[in-house]
């Protein structure tokens, strides 16, 4: 089976989990991650002042992110899964995201989705940031509701220097890494910006994953345990 097709059965096994456990309390594995899942259930506003508060974060001892879709409210993700690094993140609003050392490379329940993010290689945004140098690279991404797949994006990667972000009240030190892109096979190109600490956790970015769809923002509310 490959990764992009074990993804998908990932995303979707997560989304059936929260779907059977509302209904269940049988103390099985799917009403215990009912429970979970419903501990970040709650975090939607209405707009882009409705964010995750330290109580909220605090309450939930799992890894977390809070994601933004464009202007919209912040959610919560608690991370359901970690397959080599490959971090699935999903809530009971039935979001699903899927990360690679910060990077969304699939996503489920959004307004427009990713289904899969190829590289030949090390993310050059990893590289930059251990070595402070610009690069180049290429990289293809799928989109089953364009019906368009493996295609091909180039990006040129800049690291910008240190910069302080703050999560949750608490300042990180980071360096500011942006990417700039562009796939002239759909007309799209855009900016990204990556915010990476010392340990290369990727604690805050702004990314464009679909053509037609707007940037989001992701937050490290608490990371995993094993930080990629």
């Amino acid at each position: 089976m490959s990764n992009l097709r074990g993804l998908f059965l990932s995303l979707s096994a997560a989304a059936a989990l929260t779907a059977c456990a509302q209904g269940a309390d049988s103390g099985n594995g799917a009403s215990e991650w009912g429970q979970i899942v419903d501990m970040v259930s709650g975090q939607i506003g209405g707009s882009k002042s409705d964010t995750v508060t330290l109580q909220q974060a605090a309450a939930v001892p799992y890894a977390t992110i809070g994601i933004r879709v464009n202007d919209g409210p912040q959610l919560m993700l608690v991370l359901a899964a970690d397959e080599a690094g490959d971090h699935l993140w999903t809530s009971k609003a039935r979001a699903a995201v899927t990360t690679r050392f910060g990077r969304v490379v699939r996503t489920s329940g959004l307004p427009f989705n990713i289904d899969g993010v190829n590289y030949n290689g090390e993310d050059p945004v990893q590289v930059a940031a251990r070595t402070g140098q610009m690069s180049e690279s290429m990289r293809t991404a799928d989109f089953w509701d364009l019906n368009r797949f493996s295609v091909p994006v180039r990006c040129v990667t800049v690291p910008k220097g240190p910069e302080t972000v703050t999560i949750l009240g608490k300042a990180i030190s980071t360096v500011r890494i942006e990417q700039t892109c562009d796939s002239p096979s759909v007309d799209w190109s855009f900016t990204d910006t990556f915010w990476v600490g010392q340990s290369g956790l990727v604690w805050k970015s702004i990314q464009h994953y679909h053509p037609d769809g707007a940037p989001v923002e992701i937050e490290v509310l608490r990371p995993p345990v094993r930080i990629n």
